[in-house]
């Protein structure tokens, strides 16, 4: 990192304006007390706190880098203090050589006013060191928050990832087999099949590889899942969706829907002999969108006393990472209906 002062404009003017103070002070004590001339104090003045104010620019690349730690106060204080004799003494004698050039009589009064300049020199240098003090300090903090933000970042999207990971279809086995079925009774029907698997497959693969989507292909991606699993089991599986235009838009993380359709064809579909109907519903509730995916169950067959799975913890903690919120998934069950519910916020957290 450069010196803070020369970062930017604004700090370069305040910086050039601060110096006007002890510029001032200096002009004044060799008026006053040392009976300079008018034109030997605009000379000397000028050229020693012009020349000061240079030589405290590179002061920042010593502070920076002897930034003081509790264990090292005292080797720190010591590294200042001998820094402080050596820039005073490059200063009166740089100061003194310069002015000496263009003024000769400047010699009868040098010896005059090093105290004086020794005077002026400590607190300026002590006021500049701390101002670098406490630049160093700022950026400690932000580079360590920084630091801390890109590994909270790392460890979230690698979590993120991970759960993703995890959500992917289960059902290729099967499908198949019904495929392979189908190209003996209904060659049109296979190749239908294959078809909708293949786009099921290539919205899997594209869309691992973002984080979010719009709601209207989330929802695409999920009823082509389940228009591929109708194959299976015919008239059993009935399913309703109905999503407003006005939430087609809506950003929503990837693969976020597959599990809890998955999840209701393995507790309602594959579980009974009756007839299940797999119901989408969507509404606007202001800062989110609730989304509600419900089926029937077949309590004879046991499937209502089945808890929940594994994808849908995984959904929740998705849900938790992308929004910073735990309380985006519920579920509901009665004798013979079991629901879902997510809550999407409009807002979203990037994740780095």
């Amino acid at each position: 990192m450069r010196n803070p002062f020369l970062q930017k404009s604004v700090w370069t003017i305040l910086y050039a304006i601060w110096w006007i103070l002890p510029l001032s002070i200096h002009s004044f004590v060799l008026w006053k007390a040392f009976d300079y001339s008018n034109n030997l104090i605009i000379i000397d003045s000028a050229i020693s706190i012009i020349w000061l104010a240079t030589i405290c620019l590179s002061l920042w690349y010593m502070v920076r880098y002897t930034f003081i730690e509790s264990v090292n106060w005292k080797r720190s204080i010591n590294t200042h203090i001998i820094a402080m004799l050596i820039v005073y003494i490059i200063w009166v004698g740089v100061t003194y050589g310069i002015v000496i050039i263009i003024n000769p009589d400047f010699i009868i009064f040098y010896k005059q006013t090093l105290l004086w300049r020794l005077l002026l020199f400590i607190p300026v240098y002590i006021i500049v060191i701390f101002s670098y003090f406490i630049f160093s300090f700022i950026e400690k903090q932000n580079s360590s928050e920084l630091q801390q933000a890109r590994m909270e970042a790392k460890v979230i999207n690698a979590e993120f990832e991970a759960l993703k990971s995890q959500i992917n279809p289960h059902f290729l086995f099967n499908s198949l087999n019904s495929v392979s079925s189908l190209t003996m009774t209904n060659p049109n029907k296979a190749q239908e099949m294959i078809i909708n698997i293949s786009d099921f497959f290539r919205f899997t693969l594209i869309s691992s590889k973002a984080q979010f989507t719009d709601l209207h292909s989330e929802l695409e991606h999920a009823l082509l899942y389940l228009e591929i699993e109708k194959n299976r089991f015919g008239k059993r599986m009935q399913v309703i969706e109905n999503l407003p235009e006005e939430l087609y838009n809506i950003r929503i993380p990837t693969l976020i829907l597959q599990p809890l359709v998955e999840n209701a064809v393995k507790h309602g579909v594959y579980e009974s002999s009756k007839n299940i109907c797999i119901n989408f519903t969507f509404e606007d509730i202001g800062d989110k969108v609730k989304i509600n995916i419900e089926n029937d169950i077949d309590k004879d067959n046991g499937s209502a006393k089945k808890g929940t799975s594994t994808g849908l913890k995984n959904v929740s903690k998705r849900l938790e990472i992308a929004y910073k919120d735990m309380n985006l998934l519920t579920t509901s069950k009665s004798d013979n209906r079991f629901k879902v519910t997510i809550w999407i916020p409009k807002t979203i957290f990037k994740i780095v």
